[in-house]
């Protein structure tokens, strides 16, 4: 994206002063209208409509044993509060309930997990939810995987404990404290940051709750057959780094009146760990009412398959809240079908984000074309102090709307000046095309911190594709959007 220098410093106004009515905006920022478009056949859907209900609904008991992998389970093994490592307890307990296809309380208390390889449940042909409410799931400093994954392998497609099935996995409530566990080798800045918390060997995730619905190994590498339909997860809690209870109650008591708050501890930076929450080939997910403290990578991370981009999407992220990540959520690998509202981010790098991911992973994946994805709906989100808000790469059929931005250009993770980019973005649209921006409210900071950063409400470029440049095209600014105490408003 062509960067331009420093405006003026922009007055309180409104868009309806700069635009007297909606204008469609073509290539501003980048690329020229000779540049090559994203050719889209057909009228997308405009907004996803997952039906993720894992099955069977919740029976509120631990069910017994009745002997069997299939046929029954040994219960919830694991010890509460005893101080122990759980890890053998945990998988056992997790990998029945997968087998036999069945709803799992797990009751309230704090459970260790110390194992480097962390706690991982093959995916079998039964339906299955996990009720965690109460329960803490504690990563020790061996950890050097993801904590808890629920995992496709070869086995999951051998008929095994009732045939060749889609099956729906639900999990509702926990915590999950990543916050001393291994770095791994991809984190943001990982060398440069908590060095000494980062895995020997260094490990290739440390995701605190993963699903895995496409085997990526052996033969189903490239063609992978599809395993999970729908994946449910409510009121999940994810620690990455300690959060002051003091920070975390003014931000969502309030958090559209809320000051930008100034941590010297509180972010990513401080943060073990790799990833919240990661979910990738899978019909449909709904993720909603969880919460995310200083995850050092994206605090929910949703893809496509690596191998299939039809593998993965139908996405619904709502009403969530984050604080001191470095990335808030964030999609990847053109997964389609994509919808995050109502979520709340505090002193976040980035905030929403689509991103199209760069060579050596779409050459390794056999990606000869851009993935463009279709529809996308971001509303009625609020940020507060979050550098970059909205990103979104390759994407068709967009409409951002209602969102509140304030604070852009406040103090960030810690950093008196950008993380990562050279500046202070509210919206960022790289080689989009048919997007609608409208009712957004994008304001920037008060007094002397103004002068020390650069603020730009919207910025409308090219994106550098696989096969040539991707220009944005029909973009539609409405008049609608608010903008205030800005370098500048639209570029």
């Amino acid at each position: 994206m062509r960067r331009i220098a420093k405006g003026i410093t922009a007055k309180p106004i409104t868009l309806a002063v700069i635009l007297a009515a909606s204008m469609p905006l073509v290539a501003c920022g980048g690329g020229s209208s000779s540049s090559p478009t994203p050719t889209v056949s057909g009228t997308p859907t405009p907004s996803p409509s997952p039906t993720p209900s894992p099955s069977p609904p919740p029976s509120g008991n631990t069910f017994a044993a009745t002997g069997g992998e299939c046929d029954g389970t040994a219960g919830w093994l694991a010890i509460a509060n005893d101080g122990l490592d759980d890890t053998q307890a945990i998988q056992t307990s997790l990998q029945q309930a997968a087998s036999k296809g069945d709803t799992l309380t797990i009751p309230a208390g704090t459970y260790n997990i110390n194992s480097a390889d962390g706690v991982t449940a093959v995916i079998q042909n039964k339906s299955f939810a996990i009720i965690a409410t109460g329960a803490v799931f504690v990563a020790g400093p061996d950890v050097n995987s993801d904590l808890i994954d629920f995992d496709v392998t070869a086995s999951s497609f051998s008929g095994n404990c009732g045939g060749n099935d889609v099956v729906d996995i639900g999990w509702t409530g926990g915590e999950l404290n990543i916050s001393q566990a291994r770095l791994s080798g991809t984190v943001p800045q990982g060398t440069g940051v908590g060095a000494t918390t980062t895995g020997t060997p260094v490990a290739g995730t440390t995701d605190g709750l993963s699903f895995r619905g496409i085997n990526g190994g052996g033969t189903l590498s490239t063609s992978p057959p599809l395993k999970v339909g729908a994946v449910t997860v409510r009121s999940l809690t994810v620690i990455g780094a300690p959060i002051a209870d003091a920070n975390r109650n003014a931000y969502f008591d309030n958090p559209r009146t809320a000051p930008a708050i100034d941590s010297t501890s509180d972010t990513w930076r401080n943060a073990g760990g790799d990833s919240g929450l990661f979910i990738t080939g899978v019909r449909s997910a709904l993720v909603e009412d969880s919460t995310f403290f200083g995850i050092r990578d994206a605090s929910i991370y949703v893809s496509a398959s690596p191998y299939d981009p039809t593998l993965g999407g139908n996405y619904v992220l709502r009403n969530n809240r984050f604080y001191g990540g470095f990335d808030g959520i964030s999609s990847k690998r053109g997964a389609q079908n994509i919808r995050m509202e109502g979520n709340l981010f505090v002193n976040i790098v980035r905030g929403l984000s689509l991103e199209s991911l760069s060579g050596p992973l779409r050459t390794t994946n056999g990606q000869t074309i851009e993935r463009i994805v279709q529809p996308v709906v971001m509303k009625d989100n609020i940020f507060n102090g979050v550098q970059r808000n909205i990103q979104v790469e390759s994407a068709n059929d967009v409409t951002i709307s209602g969102n509140l931005i304030r604070n852009l250009g406040a103090r960030v993770s810690q950093a008196d000046s950008p993380v990562r980019y050279s500046r202070y973005e509210g919206i960022v649209l790289e080689g989009v095309t048919n997007a609608s921006v409208a009712d957004n409210s994008i304001f920037g900071v008060e007094g002397a911190r103004s002068t020390a950063s650069t603020t730009v409400g919207i910025t409308i470029g090219s994106h550098a594709g696989i096969a040539g440049t991707i220009a944005s095209a029909n973009v539609d600014i409405a008049a609608s959007n608010a903008f205030s105490d800005l370098d500048s408003n639209i570029e």
